[in-house]
Formats: structure tokens, sequence, C-alpha cells
């Protein structure tokens, strides 16, 4: 059984990731994981191109974790529930800036690779926490190697069904932060464990 000593320490994805979209679109991204105790801290990290030469923006939330019961549909997986507290976003992109300024208005303006507070109201990205304020998860390790979990293209499909023309319905209350979506597949990029 998962227990919080083993996944203490810092992950990292050891290449750029290529994650397909809900509307068929790809992203690269980068991904960046700390667990100490029973705080969690991750960092996705977003580019416009396979390369990662052209940063898009960042995300990085930020919480309290709860390891639960072993997966009854994917072997050696475990449920853990990822109580948000806090979301930032970097945009590193001028369009990214110029949209984020019309479509996700908070306390100020967004300013090109300055971190925003989006906890409290959200924005176009990732829900605010009071949308979703716990992110049902699984987790797998082996070896040096975690995988998180994703969602089966039938899940996708029902959360596309349901989310009432959300921007990114699998991160909304339909999504991950619903109870009744844990996601039923593992992810198919691993992070890997850095030295301490």
């Amino acid at each position: 059984m998962l227990k919080r000593e083993d996944l203490r320490g810092k992950w990292q994805s050891p290449v750029i990731e290529n994650i397909e979209n809900p509307d068929g679109s790809f992203m690269y991204i980068k991904r960046e994981a700390i667990f100490m105790d029973d705080n969690w801290d991750i960092f996705i990290h977003a580019y416009l191109d396979e390369d990662g030469e052209k940063p898009f923006f960042t995300i990085h939330a930020k919480g309290n974790y709860i390891i639960g019961k072993k997966s009854e549909t994917l072997p050696g997986a475990v449920a853990v529930d990822f109580h948000n507290r806090a979301r930032y976003v970097t945009a590193h992109q001028h369009s990214l800036v110029n949209m984020l300024n019309e479509t996700s208005p908070f306390d100020g303006e967004w300013m090109l690779d300055l971190e925003h507070d989006v906890s409290s109201k959200g924005c176009i990205l990732v829900p605010s926490i009071e949308t979703c304020p716990v992110e049902y998860d699984v987790i797998k390790i082996q070896g040096n190697e975690i995988y998180f979990g994703d969602f089966t293209s039938e899940q996708k499909e029902e959360i596309k069904k349901v989310s009432k023309g959300d921007q990114n319905p699998s991160e909304g209350p339909d999504g991950i932060c619903s109870t009744e979506n844990r996601p039923r597949q593992l992810i198919n990029y691993p992070m890997i464990k850095q030295d301490d």
C-alpha cells in the first residue's frame, strides 16, 4: 500500500509530454511534483512546441493530500484526494496575456511572466478552488517512476456531455473534481523521482 514516505521528494517529467486536449488538439507539457509530509505542489509547464523551446504558460497548484484505498480497476494504483489550497497561473506569451485580460479578469491586470493567484476566481486555464476544492486522482509508483491518472475515452465523452460547454471540462466539477470521475487509467508519461 502506498505511504507518504513513498511520495516524499521531487518528481519531474523526463521528456516533453504530448497530451491530447478534449477538442482533439495537443498540448506539450513538462510536470514537476513535490511531496512533503501531507503537502503537495505541482507545476505544469506548457509549451507551444514539442521541443519545449517556446513557453506558453505555467500552472502551479498546491494543497494537502489524503491517500485512499487501492484502486479496484488499476492494479498497483491507489486513490489519492488532492485538496487544493492555492492555484497560480503565469502567462509566457503576449497573446495569452491579452486573452486572459479579456476572459479572466481578477483584481489587477495580467502581465507577461508574472505569477497570478487565481485561487478565488479561476481563469480560462484552471477553475477556482470553490469550483474544484478537491481533485480525485489515482497514483501508481513503479520503481523511481510515478504515474498519475488519466481519463479513458469513455470518461472524456461522458464529461463533455455533462459539462455544459465549459472550456476545459475535465478540470471542472464534472471532471477530476467529481468523486464520480476518478480516472480509470494511468497517464502514459511517468515522472521520475529526483535525488534529494
